[in-house]
């Protein structure tokens, strides 16, 4: 029984192993490692892969891509007379890399890891899941492509670097530091409907407008012809300045030519939705520009010219590609096989990821009840799993029932976040005070969210995980639940930090007046540092160690007896730590303010 990793992408999808203590691509039917993520219908028969991605213009009706994009939504897709979900049409293309790693590998896949799009909410991720379950596939783990193309980057053992993730529909940008032998995903920001099909759409209309084509008044098999005209005129962008492109519509005969520098003018919007998403990974990441090492690009839209001397225009540090750009997802995804598999090659790597968005529930607006607020239960970038409760309570006495609602954002207000679901909860009708409850959300390491209910005045508990049509649906408390928030308790404790803290409060009782304040305010000023850090391992380190320090020489201060005949030596270093500046100990020896 093997275990194999699925970059399941929007434009082309890669099946992986990890054997023999190595990472190894499977290739399909045709020998290739890319499969395209097309499906089609003929004589009722679905046929996935290379065979459909011709079918596109030649069938257009009964063919479909880019239903990525739809995962976890309600939208319906046609294919000859059936309709189908895009967690269907994913079902039929995992078992299309499922079948040709069986015969590649000559044995039974009992499991799948799949690789998702970091910014894929709980609705997407269980549709992404629900894609397993439809063929009989176990899917236990999913993991994030930017963190899987982290895994597959990591060279040094020492280094700060981000990861440009820009395939065919998606864009995802992560802060990585690496050090010693763990991988730690500091920040991550993306854009699910952001990739390089956007070019071919910016190359079509430019090649309609040059040319007088109303592009509303074409056919379906006519957009798909200039869509594919449009995406090889891309490609040859990559060897060439220049790039001629032709087609006909309905007999008559159409061309222009583009160059590099036409494409980046018309993508100008998509490069400045670019420069945002790396401009928030980046603010969020808890490091300064200058404590980043480099970029490194993969996926395959960054093959372009254009992105690259975008990027490098852009950026004060190196960008480089690397190696084999659209296959890095997959390669990461394979030599995590090897670490959940616990190989010796790769065994002690220790990998930390992070939620990429803060997930929020609706509380009332004192001075607006039409528009409430949104409280954000577990912010973005909290190391996985999580678990965290808040207490509310209903809004007057009296009430029936309260209204769950589970919102994806850090918006202000309720709506301007994303609904995830919502449910009606019955509480006590109790006239004395308003009821209270605790609210529990719990996100596991798949990015799987978990809604508790508990009603304190009954104890009563309901669990729920988001469901179809905006839903939260109700399921049994499980052992995984209880282990998330086990695990959870575990990476939110900082024992070192909180050793500090408690010293801090019994020197502070033990110093004269005099220098109570100034440890205050050393404490105080390593406090604001050490929570700005987010998710900088490394730096929260070095702030606890200077923590220590600061107080090694306050304690040393509290021991002196004012009037024994050390009193010189004590003022000499009382002085001393008066006049020094805070300093900083960062991940790799040096100093910084």
């Amino acid at each position: 029984m093997a275990v194999i990793g699925i970059d399941l992408g929007t434009t082309n999808s890669i099946a992986v192993v990890f054997r023999n203590g190595e990472v190894e691509m499977i290739p399909n039917s045709f020998g290739e490692y890319l499969t395209p993520s097309v499906v089609t219908i003929e004589n009722n028969e679905l046929i996935v892969g290379k065979i459909a991605r011709q079918k596109l213009v030649t069938s257009p009706e009964n063919t479909t891509s880019l239903f990525k994009r739809d995962m976890g939504n309600d939208k319906k897709i046609k294919l000859g007379k059936k309709m189908y979900l895009p967690q269907e049409l994913s079902a039929l293309l995992l078992k299309q890399l499922i079948n040709d790693a069986e015969k590649y590998l000559n044995e039974k896949v009992e499991e799948v890891v799949i690789s998702v799009p970091a910014y894929f909410n709980a609705k997407q991720r269980r549709a992404t899941k629900l894609a397993g379950e439809i063929i009989g596939v176990k899917v236990d783990r999913l993991i994030n492509e930017p963190s899987a193309a982290a895994i597959a980057c990591h060279e040094e053992e020492f280094e700060t670097f981000i990861i440009f993730d820009f395939g065919g529909g998606t864009l995802d940008v992560s802060v990585v530091d690496c050090f010693e032998n763990v991988v730690s995903i500091c920040s991550i920001a993306g854009n699910n409907r952001l990739g390089g099909i956007d070019f071919d759409r910016a190359i079509a209309m430019y090649f309609c407008q040059q040319n007088k084509i109303d592009y509303n008044s074409l056919i379906r098999a006519e957009k798909e012809s200039l869509f594919l005209a449009s995406e090889r005129t891309k490609i040859s962008l990559q060897n060439k300045d220049e790039a001629g492109m032709s087609m006909s519509i309905r007999g008559k005969s159409y061309s222009t030519k583009i160059s590099n520098e036409v494409l980046a003018l018309i993508s100008k919007p998509i490069l400045d939705e670019i420069r945002e998403v790396i401009r928030r990974a980046v603010k969020d990441s808890g490091f300064e520009p200058s404590e980043i090492d480099k970029m490194i690009m993969v996926g395959g839209s960054s093959y372009m010219p254009v992105v690259r001397d975008y990027l490098e225009k852009l950026l004060k540090i190196p960008v480089s590609s690397a190696d084999d750009i659209d296959c890095m997802v997959a390669k990461g995804l394979g030599k995590y096989l090897g670490i959940k598999q616990r190989c010796s090659e790769v065994k002690d790597l220790v990998v930390t990821d992070i939620c990429p968005f803060s997930l929020s529930t609706p509380i009332v607006n004192e001075s607006d009840k039409g528009n409430p607020l949104a409280k954000v239960i577990i912010p973005k970038n909290t190391v996985l799993p999580s678990s965290k409760t808040v207490t509310l309570q209903a809004y007057k006495r009296g009430q029936k029932n309260i209204l769950i609602s589970v919102y994806q954002g850090e918006e202000m207000y309720e709506s301007d976040n994303i609904l995830l679901g919502r449910t009606d909860i019955k509480i006590p009708r109790n006239f004395k005070e308003n009821e209270q409850f605790n609210i529990t959300y719990s996100y596991d390491i798949n990015s799987i969210l978990y809604v508790e209910i508990e009603i304190i005045s009954t104890g009563e508990k309901k669990v729920f995980i988001v469901g179809e049509d905006k839903k939260l649906e109700s399921i049994k408390e499980n052992k995984q639940l209880k282990a998330i928030k086990e695990i959870s308790i575990k990476l939110n404790s900082s024992p070192e930090y909180d050793a500090c803290k408690e010293r801090t409060k019994r020197i502070f009782k033990e110093l004269s007046p005099e220098y109570k304040d100034i440890l205050r305010e050393r404490m105080e000023s390593l406090d604001i540092m050490y929570n700005d850090c987010v998710n900088n391992i490394q730096k929260k380190r070095a702030i606890v160690e200077e923590m220590d320090r600061i107080l090694d020489i306050f304690d040393s201060f509290s021991r002196f007896d004012e009037s024994d005949i050390f009193s010189d030596l004590e003022n000499e270093e009382k002085n001393s730590i008066l006049k020094d500046d805070i300093k900083v100990v960062d991940g790799t020896g040096g100093r910084v303010s």
